[in-house]
């Protein structure tokens, strides 16, 4: 029985390494497919500034991770997720505003959201600060951000 309980166990533990293992490679596979955009000259250069936005989020978030303990790799993908669907959403809701006051409301909602939700407590604002009144980028963002709380804010 001990035998069998301990068989058990063992599988639960490397099919949660493995799913674990997957979902580290998905948020690498969509860093690599930023990166691909960033670089591609023939894609437009709003398109191309996004996806250095992500890429870089997607670093960032990597990067911060690797250094803390109690950061798993479903946290990673939960905030990887959060980040392409917030600045998809900021995308989308800025592309449909004609008016630039309703566009600078959206901006400053979504910098905000970034701003005021730091994940990582990260005293490098130089660093995490690199988008944030960057007028090169529509993705004036904090990389030190908790997406999914980020996500929640600006959904409400």
């Amino acid at each position: 029985m001990r035998r069998i309980a301990f068989i058990l166990f063992a599988l639960c533990m490397l099919a949660t390494n493995s799913k674990a293992q997957d979902i580290y490679k998905e948020v690498v596979r969509l860093k690599s497919k930023a990166e691909a955009l960033m670089n591609d000259t023939t894609q437009n250069i709003e398109a191309r500034k996004i996806a250095c936005f992500k890429n870089d989020a997607l670093y960032y978030l990597m990067d911060k991770a690797a250094n803390e303990d109690n950061f798993s790799e479903i946290e990673l993908g939960k905030q990887a997720n959060a980040m392409i669907e917030f600045v998809n959403t900021f995308v989308k809701r800025l592309s449909q505003e004609k008016k630039k006051k309703d566009k600078d409301i959206i901006l400053a909602t979504y910098k905000n959201a970034t701003t005021s939700n730091s994940l990582f407590l990260d005293p490098e604002k130089d660093i995490t600060y690199g988008y944030v009144d960057n007028e090169k980028f529509i993705t004036q963002f904090s990389l030190d951000t908790d997406w999914v709380k980020a996500l929640a804010q600006v959904k409400k």
